[in-house]
């Protein structure tokens, strides 16, 4: 369990560590709610936040959204005033469960000190159970200090993981007819699939069939990226121009660009697996909805291949795609290898990738570097790389850092992560050092957010929005970690090594140029101008 301790939640946090239980205290609610949810996905299983009254329960309430957004599975247990004093103004008397429950799958107070065991089995049933998500629990603190006689208190047996539901049989087979038909098929493969364990079938779907593919962020590492079906780097070639779209385990939202025009052709057809029946045929009409767990429905598609093969030859489609991932990458080589003082993302990137193995797990938190490393870092294994996802919550880098060493305590872990996304939770790498969770941080250092404040709020021509050469890495010094100070591209490489090596939580505090961005793109990140662009 993650949590900060404090009243009335103390005892749990107490009785959780003399039971010989991991409990993980940290230093800001928001923090203990982020690893938590990083916790489950990793794990597949519920991760558990606990956070005291008032504030501090609705200090987790960002991360309760990030959850839901993001189709995680959280329970938070919410410590809370006096059910017996409630509406006399208790001690950090807020009501919680009314501002929590929009945001949640479920919630619910605890009545009675004798059902929080059934309780929380229910919570955690609600919370596995059809799309994952966020639950929330609230415990007054007279529930958690009363006395109850143990013979009349239920103990259930732990909720066992939910069914996996199969899809129609028949909708199955008219999903390979189909893709039968394709002359320029396509494979999305996203982080529903990540969260299902899906890596072998869509593998073996893969081999069988041929069929070029790309992933979201977090689907990357669930197919090799270094198959040459592997198209994710002719990104807008292939969305633009698939015939047949076969989106697995993920969504038709903005990071797949609503699965409209100009992003998309005019008239494609979709196939849809999604275990969430209301997203079928959202934003674009699907010829086949596949309803069902994305593991066991591309099991399902494997096996269907046996009586009715689908194999796409190498054509111009593939070829066409394979030239522009070509074309895309030399674009970035002089970036990549920039020897210019003041250095920009592509070169920190290139050094990181070039460093790490391809076991490790990548964080990526803050809008610039999230966004590039996508494109300078493949990752090699399913579920090694995690973001701020569809909420585009910025602040997850520190508490997802932490959650993927607390459950890989032997993979190396790196985190990417801006000087702006690093404040949100930067405290919190003292519980990575108390902890001795080994954590490397690079922290890319352009001391601006996007020359928002100066340019549009100042009107000042200036990105220097923070005071630029702040030194993160004393501060990781002072708090009992190892600390780096790059200005050079020749010094990132030496000092990732002295990070990792030193067997500490770590930071690279990458001083960097204030101008840099990313390579020019056809389409703007977030055009909202005419057809929603994105």
């Amino acid at each position: 369990m993650y949590a900060l301790p404090g009243d009335p939640v103390g005892d749990i946090v107490n009785g959780w560590a003399e039971a010989g239980m991991k409990m993980i205290s940290v230093r800001h609610e928001q923090t203990a709610g982020m690893a938590a949810q990083a916790h489950s996905y990793f794990t597949r299983s519920v991760g558990v936040c606990v956070a005291a009254s008032g504030v501090g329960q609705t200090n987790t309430m960002t991360a309760i959204a990030n959850a839901q957004i993001n189709c995680w599975p959280l329970l938070v247990i919410g410590g809370a005033s006096e059910l017996r004093r409630r509406n006399m103004g208790d001690f950090q008397e807020l009501a919680q469960l009314e501002s929590t429950a929009p945001l949640c799958k479920w919630a619910y107070t605890v009545e009675s000190t004798e059902r929080i065991p059934n309780l929380i089995n229910i919570a955690m049933r609600e919370a596995l159970a059809g799309r994952p998500g966020p639950v929330y629990l609230d415990l007054p603190a007279d529930m958690i200090s009363g006395t109850v006689d143990e013979s009349i208190v239920e103990i259930p047996e732990p909720h066992t993981e939910p069914a996996r539901p199969l899809a129609e049989p028949d909708k199955v087979k008219q999903a390979l007819e189909v893709l039968k038909g394709a002359e320029r098929p396509l494979l999305i493969v996203g982080k529903g699939a990540a969260w299902s364990w899906a890596e072998n079938e869509l593998l073996e779907f893969v081999d069988k069939t041929q069929i070029p593919y790309l992933t979201s962020p977090m689907g990357s590492g669930m197919l090799p990226p270094n198959n040459p079906l592997n198209v994710s780097s002719a990104r807008t070639q292939a969305l633009q121009g698939a015939d047949v779209v076969l989106l697995v385990g993920a969504r038709m939202n903005w990071i797949f660009h609503f699965g409209q025009p100009p992003r998309f052709a005019e008239e494609y057809k979709l196939i849809q697996v999604d275990i969430e029946p209301t997203e079928i045929g959202r934003n674009h009409p699907a010829e086949v909805g596949l309803v069902g767990d994305a593991k066991m429905v591309m099991g399902q598609l494997v096996e269907a291949l046996a009586d009715n093969p689908v194999v796409f030859p190498e054509t111009d489609w593939l070829g066409g795609l394979t030239e522009k991932a070509r074309q895309n990458a030399e674009t970035i080589e002089p970036m990549l290898n920039s020897d210019f003082e003041q250095i920009g993302y592509y070169r920190i990137l290139k050094e990181i990738r070039d460093y790490m193995p391809e076991d490790s797990i990548v964080v990526a938190d803050g809008a610039s570097t999230m966004d590039i490393s996508r494109q300078v870092i493949p990752i090699h294994n399913p579920r090694g790389r995690i973001d701020a996802g569809v909420a585009g919550c910025v602040g997850t880098g520190v508490p997802f850092s932490i959650a993927a060493k607390v459950v890989n305590p032997d993979t190396p872990v790196v985190c990417l992560q801006g000087d702006w996304a690093f404040g949100f939770n930067g405290m919190d790498i003292e519980t990575a050092a108390r902890f001795g969770l080994n954590v490397v941080w690079v922290i890319f250092q352009n001391a601006n957010i996007d020359k928002w404040v100066r340019t549009y709020v100042d009107g000042v021509e200036d990105p220097n929005d923070f005071k630029p050469s702040v030194r993160f890495d004393q501060m990781m010094e002072a708090l009992g970690g190892h600390g780096e100070y790059v200005d050079k591209p020749d010094d990132i490489r030496p000092a990732l090594d002295r990070a990792f090596n030193s067997g500490k939580a770590a930071v690279v505090n990458v001083i960097m140029d204030p101008g840099a961005s990313r390579r020019p793109q056809q389409f703007a990140w977030l055009a909202r101008e005419g057809r929603m662009g994105y």
